[in-house]
């Protein structure tokens, strides 16, 4: 199999946890968008997904895992692979006159943690970053949801993992973690996409405070002056639901939410904006999945369905939240929670909304609706315009060295029969179940 090598003389290895070229997460669009950028300026982007099975959900989530990765090159997808075949592969960069100039950890969920140290212990010489996507690094639950209900980062009064379904699983997790982070020395450095998640984070690890850099996602470019305008009251007032129908990102809410005004015959129309999985009556799905339709696609979508305002009921700190910059690119006011991390931190800063600590006080305001329909046009008219468009933050490339004194540690081998048997089986349920169905 001939390798899209040809085109970079330097390269990075990339480690993620989700198959981020068919998937449409926060973290899969990063992942996706540092191809792109890495691409632009030269530099070959090797990364590696685990091909692995989530069984259950919340604590009763069980991840069995093949030890077969799938290994992509600039965004080709090259096959079903050992950790084994991927240092197979770097020799053979290395062996080519390639260097390796850095490693950029995206996520480790579903992932072999202790594998994972050994494969990258193994590329040495280099600088290696963290991508802090979530808190995964400071719990099994990467939303640090209590019991998969209450946030708990901000807790502070006693033992906040006392009673909790996760306190178990926790203390063997952060031990892995520990000697994942460890292994890397002072090679290691964090990126957070936020200031809050830069804060929040270096509560949990004060050792590594100093090395956290925050590099925003996105940035802005120029203004968007649309969905401006007051709505008139014998117009109904246009609410959406933003993003991935979960606990976490405040569905629930939503649903109750919209059923009591539905009930009380206010002048809303409402609007989920996502992959549909359940339909509520009387509530205008509209499909948006980025993997297919483009980055722009959600923005795009609020903007021509001129939605007022948006929900964005987060109950888990949010590290930084597309959704919201999209939401608010298409001038729509933001409706969060206290708890709702960069959402609640950006829309007090930059005043793109408002705040609730509890859903009765959502529901309260949003059942007075002469006043809630004032605000929000209110809102429009004096509020600074949302971004024109978005661009991806290329901030990340100065990070990783021009030269490079790498090495791959590594002598090539064959896998076993088994092994090969494995992925043979795991390349061809990937390439058929998966990659030729998004």
């Amino acid at each position: 199999m001939k390798l899209p090598i040809e085109g970079f003389e330097r390269y990075i290895v990339v480690v993620t946890g989700m198959s981020y070229i068919i998937d449409s997460s926060g973290t899969s669009k990063a992942v996706k968008a540092h191809e792109d950028i890495f691409k632009r300026n030269g530099i070959g982007y090797i990364a590696v997904f685990p091909i692995s099975k989530s069984i259950g959900t919340g604590s009763d989530l069980t991840v069995k895992m093949t030890g077969c990765y799938a290994l992509v090159v600039d965004g080709h997808f090259i096959s079903v692979v050992t950790a084994i075949d991927v240092l197979n592969f770097l020799v053979k960069l290395q062996d080519a006159g390639k260097h390796c100039v850095g490693v950029l950890i995206h996520h480790i969920i579903r992932n072999d943690i202790a594998e994972v140290q050994w494969l990258l212990e193994k590329i040495q010489n280099v600088p290696v970053y963290y991508y802090l996507h979530d808190f995964y690094t400071c719990c099994n639950n990467p939303n640090l949801l209590r019991n998969d209900m209450e946030f708990c980062a901000e807790k502070s009064d006693g033992d906040i993992c006392e009673g909790c379904v996760y306190a178990e699983g926790r203390q063997q997790h952060l031990k892995k973690i520990k000697s994942f982070l460890d292994s890397f020395g002072d090679r290691l450095r964090f990126i957070a996409p936020s200031n809050y998640m830069q804060e929040t984070w270096s509560a949990y690890y004060p050792a590594y405070a100093d090395r956290v850099l925050t590099i925003p996602h996105l940035k802005s470019i120029g203004s968007y002056e649309g969905n401006k305008a007051p709505v008139p009251d014998k117009d109904a007032m246009r609410i959406g639901f933003v993003g991935a129908q979960t606990y976490a990102k405040g569905w629930e809410i939503f649903k109750h939410t919209v059923a009591k005004l539905q009930d009380s015959h206010c002048n809303y129309k409402f609007y989920y904006f996502g992959h549909s999985q359940e339909h509520l009556p009387d509530v205008t799905d509209v499909p948006v999945e980025i993997a297919k339709m483009g980055k722009d696609a959600m923005i795009n979508a609020i903007r021509e369905h001129q939605i007022s305002a948006v929900f964005l009921v987060c109950v888990w700190g949010e590290t930084y939240s597309y959704t919201m910059y999209e939401s608010h690119a298409a001038n729509s006011y933001i409706l969060t929670m206290s708890k709702s991390g960069n959402i609640a931190y950006t829309v007090k800063k930059e005043n793109w909304g408002g705040i609730f600590e509890t859903e009765d006080d959502l529901m309260a305001t949003l059942l007075d609706e002469q006043h809630f329909r004032n605000t929000v046009n209110n809102w429009k008219i004096r509020a600074e315009p949302g971004a024109a468009a978005y661009e991806d933050n290329d901030e990340i490339v100065s990070l990783f060295p021009e030269t490079s004194d790498d090495r791959i540690v590594w002598k090539k081998r064959e896998v076993s029969l088994i092994q090969k048997g494995k992925r043979t089986l795991l390349n061809w349920l990937f390439v058929n179940l998966r990659l030729n169905r998004k």
